[in-house]
């Protein structure tokens, strides 16, 4: 049996391929007796007529999600993710399709709940969301299950739960590995300081689980120094100046930053850095200022931008092109330094 394609129909409709996807997805300007001639082709040919039907039928939109942390001035990270969303929803033009943006603080579980439920009552088809805090994350999942509302997770996953698709970078392992970038700087007896800017680490996902990937590399390899860990809040930068310099002396070697690591940064450059190794994670323009001042040592990146464009992509290609989705796409852990980190690309 011949296969009938887009081309089959253009040769016998007499017009572009071109012409034959702007009828087919009804976008662009096509004269209408241009249009119903194709439409005649596709319906003699037998190809796909029900879902062609389907979407030129349709008046109501298909509304997309987004529900990630906002960004500000001394927290740029969120800012690139969303790029790769806004170059999603750019090519999405001339579809009939509506992209909506909610924000939530990454210091406050109350506002990833209000930004939920502006997101339930606009009633989208798809979600693309940052599950960053799991108990009310789960709350949110539970009610987007009642109203069958498919969602996309991104830069975090819910163990458990299986969504329409996932754009992440395995935290555990990433944990793991700066463990093993640590461990080449350490001696017998170190001390490694963990700094994870949240108050409540059990909650916060992708950060409690870098944490354990670390540990569970020292405890592989029976490290015999000590661990420290500070969970502070993100915005108490003279806090943590004075954290700091009450935990660091002279055995500590390391310090492990799970995210925002210029925060870090910023005290130790105060306070002067002496023997220590930082890694922490993001190519953020903060973060690279102190990546070539050499007080950041090394920088573990994820593909942020590509992570947010394949999630908006993923809603896309299932709602309206109508086309199967990876379940899930995990980004490489890539290790920048300031030698490298020019060459860096995201896409």
């Amino acid at each position: 049996m011949q296969h009938i394609g887009i081309k089959e129909v253009a040769t016998k409709a007499k017009v572009s391929v071109g012409t034959v996807d702007r009828v087919i997805h009804n976008r662009g300007r096509v004269s209408e007796s241009t249009r119903e001639k194709v439409l005649r082709v596709c319906e003699d040919l037998n190809y796909h007529p029900n879902v062609l039907a389907q979407r030129l039928a349709a008046d109501k939109p298909v509304v997309f999600v987004t529900i990630t942390p906002g960004f500000s001035s001394d927290n740029t990270y969120w800012k690139i993710p969303l790029e790769g969303i806004q170059k999603a929803a750019r090519e999405m033009t001339g579809y009939k399709v509506k992209v909506e943006n909610l924000f939530f603080n990454l210091a406050d579980p109350v506002s990833f709940r209000k930004a939920a439920l502006d997101a339930i009552l606009l009633e989208p088809d798809g979600i693309l969301l940052a599950p960053v805090f799991k108990r009310e994350a789960r709350e949110f999942i539970r009610k987007c299950k009642e109203r069958k509302i498919l969602f996309v997770f991104l830069d975090t996953i819910i163990e458990n739960i299986e969504p329409l698709s996932s754009f992440y970078q395995d935290p555990f392992e990433s944990g793991y590995l700066a463990g093993r970038l640590l461990s080449f700087h350490l001696r017998r007896k170190s001390e490694i300081l963990v700094v994870n800017f949240t108050l409540d680490i059990e909650n916060n996902i992708h950060l409690g689980n870098r944490d354990k990937g670390l540990r569970q590399f020292f405890s592989d390899n029976n490290f015999r120094g000590k661990i420290e860990e500070l969970n502070i809040n993100p915005a108490d930068e003279l806090l943590l100046t004075k954290k700091l310099e009450d935990i660091l002396h002279h055995k500590t070697r390391g310090i492990f930053v799970t995210s925002s690591a210029h925060k870090v940064a910023k005290s130790l450059e105060k306070t002067g850095k002496s023997g220590l190794m930082v890694v922490g994670y993001d190519l953020t323009p903060d973060n690279v200022r102190y990546l070539k001042k050499g007080v950041i040592d090394v920088l573990l990146c994820q593909k942020p931008a590509a992570q947010g464009y394949g999630g908006m992509m993923a809603l896309f290609n299932h709602f309206v092109r109508k086309i199967p989705v990876r379940k899930e796409q995990i980004m490489p852990v890539d290790i920048i330094v300031k030698e490298n980190y020019r060459d860096y690309r995201d896409f």
